[in-house]
């Protein structure tokens, strides 16, 4: 039959096998906490990840449109700045009429003014009128 040492290296045999499947056990347990914890993770990355992408598209259209608005700013600073440089280069539509109040012809503003004719004859019309109205 069996002897004591074989007994006793049979409940020693019993007992490591009972406490590898303990520790089996708890590494179990333990790799499915790890598990859940990086799934959570991954979903937290994933998450900012995509706000990161629209946060980058939504600043890249605010960096467009802000270009857009700093070249129609320079644009119509050039414009406003051409009206400027031909107002005063160009006689006073002010004194055409003036002229024209006191008897002027569209020639007389061609001449003295160096308006267009068309913008003599015009001159002429609109303001020559009213006194005649």
């Amino acid at each position: 039959m069996l002897n004591t040492i074989d007994i006793t290296w049979i409940t020693v045999g019993v007992t490591g096998l009972a406490v590898v499947c303990a520790l089996f056990w708890v590494l179990i347990g333990h790799i499915k906490k790890q598990s859940a914890k990086l799934a959570q993770a991954q979903a937290q990355i994933n998450a900012l990840s995509t706000n990161l992408t629209a946060l980058c598209a939504s600043a890249a259209g605010a960096n467009k449109r802000l270009n857009l608005l700093e070249q129609h700013s320079r644009a119509l600073q050039t414009r406003q700045d051409h009206i400027e440089s031909q107002d005063q280069n160009d006689c006073s539509y002010g004194e055409a009429i003036q002229m024209v109040r006191h008897g002027a012809t569209a020639p007389r503003l061609v001449e003295e003014l160096g308006l267009g004719s068309n913008e003599a004859n015009l001159i002429v019309m609109l303001h020559g009128m009213k006194e005649t109205g």
